[in-house]
């Protein structure tokens, strides 16, 4: 058994718990009140962990609750929570609970994302993003099913990068790779490269 010498304020809501003089771990004022910590008693070092892993549990739930004020993927919040400091099982543990509260919903996130950036990037630039931000291929696979570019949204990306630009042959190569970047494929830019030029058919060897 161990003596709690010192319980010190250390932030908004959490303390510093000394034993035997010791700094040994902080807790929630919330935790110390429920596990009734108080300077001069003892308690058994194990005992203190176990209450120590709990109080973590919490603090990481809260803070991954004010990370999701704008709605985030599950491997957003683990990466963040791991960012952290945060262990494994105090992780698995967040994400559970914030399944069980609907809080994350990688799909939902997924069809958000697509609207918001659907008249700016192409199909396989959007199918990469949401594979870096944790989506998984079903979902991609199923939200993709059908889906298609919208022919005036891909000129008017080519007419915006063209303006103030001398229209030459240069400048076309460097508009096809552009719009190639953005996620377009060349099937869908040689409909809009031959609206604005009339030079034929193009691909990735297109000189």
């Amino acid at each position: 058994m161990r003596e709690i010498t010192n319980i010190v304020k250390s932030g908004k809501e959490s303390y510093s718990i000394f034993l035997d003089g010791c700094f040994f771990c902080k807790l929630q004022a919330e935790t110390i009140l429920k596990n009734k910590i108080k300077v001069g008693n003892f308690i058994n070092s194990e005992d203190l962990i176990n209450i120590q892993a709990e109080d973590e549990k919490i603090t990481a739930f809260n803070k991954s609750l004010s990370y999701l004020k704008n709605i985030k993927t599950t491997k957003q919040v683990e990466d963040f929570l791991f960012s952290k400091g945060y262990t494994n099982k105090t992780v698995e543990y967040c994400i559970k609970k914030l399944n069980e509260y609907n809080y994350l919903n990688d799909k939902e996130f997924a069809k958000i994302y697509i609207k918001s950036y659907s008249k700016k990037k192409g199909k396989r630039l959007l199918e990469y993003e949401l594979k870096t931000k944790g989506i998984n291929q079903e979902i991609i696979n199923e939200l993709f099913n059908d889906y298609k570019n919208n022919k005036e949204d891909i000129l008017f990306i080519a007419q915006k990068y063209l303006n103030n630009k001398q229209k030459d042959l240069k400048t076309i190569k460097k508009l096809i790779q552009h719009l190639f970047s953005k996620g377009f494929t060349y099937d869908e830019i040689n409909p809009i490269i031959n609206n604005l030029y009339n030079i034929g058919e193009i691909d990735e060897n297109w000189d």
